[in-house]
C-alpha cells in the first residue's frame, strides 16, 4: 500500500529536468528518479516534460493510488497502465509511470527488510540462475549524439575478462587512466574532454579501438579485455553495405565480441544477415530495435535478428513490463544486458536490477562522472554483500 505519493522536478546529468518520486508508508519511503535517453528508439514509451509528468503524478496518479491496497508489484503496475490507457504511455508519461513503479518497488523492499535486488529476484516469474556478477561493458570513447564531432559510432566499449566486479573495475579504471594519457599526448590536453557518459571524445573518426588497444598495451592489459561497439546506426547516414564492411574490418582487426544496433531500428533483415555471418561468437544486440518491448522482441525473434538485447526500464515504463521483457529474452535464449541512459541521475536502480535478474552484462558508461560512478559503486557493494 502507498499512503502518500510525492514528486518533484530534478536535474539530470545534462542539466535538463527530469523527475524524482517518493512513495511513503508511515516513516518508510521509496525514492526513485528517472533517467532519460539522448539517443532514443522511435518506439520507446513517451517521456513527457518534467513539469507535466509531476503534475500527472500529483493530480491523477496519487489520488488513484493513495490508501488503496496493491498487494504486489504486478497489480500496482497494472493500475498505472490502466490510468494511462495508451500503449506508449503518452497520456501520463512513461517517466511518470516508471517513477512511481520504481518508488513502489523500493518502498516494498524496505517494508520487507530486503535489499532491492532480492525483492526484484523474488518477483521474477522465471527461475533465475544462481548469483553471479554481470559482465561489465565499460565505455572508453564515445561519439555520435553523445559527443558530436568525435568518433563515428556512439560507444566504444571494453569487456574485461575477469571473474569479479572488483577485478573488472580495477582493470577498467587502469585502462581509462592509460587512455587519458594517450589521448592527451596524441591530440592535446583539450581532447580529454568527456562526453555525456564520462568517456573521452577525441577528434578521430575511425581509430577509437586502435587507441584503446594501444592504451591497453601501455598498461599491460591488452590481452585481458575484449571490445564492443554500440553503433546506434539509426542516427547514421551510411548505407547498410557500408556499415557491414566496417563491422567486418573491425572484427578482423580487434577482439570484437559485442555489436549493438548495427543497423537502422527498422532494418531487421540486415540485423539477421549480420547475426548469420558473425555467428554466436558476437552478441548482436538490439536496443532501438527491441526497446524492452515484448512485441518488438517477438518480431526480432521471428526474423532471427539478434541474440542479445538491451534492457532499459524507461523504454517501457514499469518494473513489471521490464521483467516481462527479460523473461521473454530468456525464453529465446538471448543474452540480457541492463543499460544506463545518456541523461542519467544518481539513482543506482539498474545495478540492483542487473544483480537481481541475473543479467549477463551491464552498461554503466565510463568510470567517471558521479551519476555513472554511483552504479559502479553499488555493484561493488552488492558483490561485497554477496560474498562472491
Amino acid at each position: 500500500m502507498i499512503q502518500r505519493l510525492t514528486a518533484r522536478p530534478i536535474l539530470d546529468s545534462r542539466g535538463e529536468w527530469t523527475i524524482e518520486v517518493v512513495a511513503w508508508w508511515g516513516d518508510r519511503r521509496g525514492i526513485a528518479s528517472v533517467p532519460q535517453g539522448e539517443s532514443r528508439g522511435a518506439r520507446e514509451a513517451v517521456s513527457l516534460p518534467a513539469d507535466q509528468a509531476v503534475k500527472n503524478i500529483l493530480e491523477i496518479i496519487a489520488p488513484a493510488l493513495e490508501g488503496n491496497d496493491f498487494p504486489d508489484q504486478a497489480r500496482l503496475d497494472q493500475r498505472l497502465q490502466e490510468l494511462d490507457g495508451t500503449a506508449t504511455k503518452e497520456r501520463l508519461g512513461g517517466n511518470a509511470l516508471l517513477g512511481v513503479s520504481l518508488a513502489y518497488a523500493r518502498l516494498t523492499a524496505s517494508m520487507r527488510n530486503q535489499p532491492l535486488w532480492q525483492y526484484l529476484r523474488d518477483i521474477c516469474a522465471w527461475s533465475v540462475k544462481p548469483i553471479a556478477p554481470p559482465q561489465l561493458l565499460s565505455l572508453m570513447i564515445e561519439g555520435g549524439l553523445h559527443a558530436p564531432g568525435g568518433a563515428l559510432f556512439q560507444e566504444y566499449l571494453v569487456l574485461p575478462q575477469t571473474r569479479t566486479i572488483v577485478d573488472a573495475i580495477d582493470l577498467v579504471t587502469d585502462l581509462y587512466g592509460s587512455l587519458r594519457e594517450l589521448v592527451s599526448r596524441r591530440f592535446g590536453p583539450a581532447a580529454t574532454r568527456l562526453g555525456d557518459e564520462g568517456a573521452f571524445a577525441p577528434p578521430t573518426t575511425y581509430e577509437p579501438f586502435a587507441l584503446i588497444i594501444e592504451a591497453g598495451q601501455a598498461s599491460g592489459l591488452a590481452d585481458k579485455f575484449d571490445v564492443g561497439l554500440d553503433a546506434a546506426a539509426t542516427g547514421l547516414s551510411l548505407a547498410p553495405e557500408e556499415l557491414i564492411a566496417l563491422y567486418r574490418e573491425l572484427r578482423a582487426s580487434y577482439p570484437l565480441r559485442y555489436l549493438e544496433d548495427p543497423f537502422n531500428e527498422n532494418d531487421l533483415d540486415h540485423f539477421a544477415s549480420c547475426l548469420a555471418e558473425f555467428g554466436e561468437g558476437i552478441m548482436i544486440t538490439g536496443d532501438d530495435l527491441t526497446v524492452t518491448n515484448v512485441k518488438r522482441m517477438e518480431l526480432a525473434q521471428t526474423k532471427r535478428s539478434v541474440n542479445a538485447m538491451i534492457v532499459k526500464p524507461n523504454q517501457i515504463g514499469t518494473v513489471t513490463q521490464t521483467l516481462a521483457a527479460v523473461r521473454l529474452a530468456r525464453e529465446y535464449g538471448w543474452q540480457v544486458i541492463v543499460s544506463h541512459r545518456g541523461r542519467e541521475t544518481n539513482d543506482d536502480f539498474i545495478a540492483d536490477l542487473a544483480w537481481g535478474i541475473g543479467a549477463d552484462g551491464i552498461k554503466l558508461g565510463a568510470p567517471a562522472r558521479g551519476e555513472r560512478v554511483a552504479k559502479y559503486n553499488r555493484l561493488l557493494e552488492l558483490e561485497a554483500m554477496s560474498g562472491i
